[in-house]
């Protein structure tokens, strides 16, 4: 379990986290906030707190917002521009209003 901030030539090969907004679907509207689901991407809109659950691993990377991810072990900072690798945490949560796409493996 641990959470790390990567960089762009960091991620696995068959993970890309630059996409075209108009191809996700229309946004549902949950914990306060949007999301948009696509195949093993989400598109995420939140007003302050939103609440994730992965049992494998999780590519966040921050289209706005800063804030921090709060998780089991304790509290992880980020902000706009980063790319964060979530291994294993099982439930976390984003705190801060931002943009966040998220690819899950």
């Amino acid at each position: 379990m641990k959470i790390e901030k990567v960089s762009e030539d960091m991620l696995p090969k068959d993970i890309s986290l630059c996409f075209d907004e108009s191809i996700f679907p229309p946004p549902v509207k949950v914990q306060g906030g949007e999301k948009r689901a696509l195949g093993d991407m989400l598109l995420i809109t939140s007003g302050g707190r939103y609440k994730l659950y992965t049992e494998s691993c999780d590519y966040v990377r921050v289209l706005e917002g800063e804030g921090h991810v709060k998780w089991a072990r304790g509290e992880y900072p980020f902000r706009e521009g980063d790319i964060l690798r979530l291994d294993g945490v099982k439930e976390y949560e984003l705190n801060g209003k931002g943009r966040y796409c998220i690819v899950r493996r």
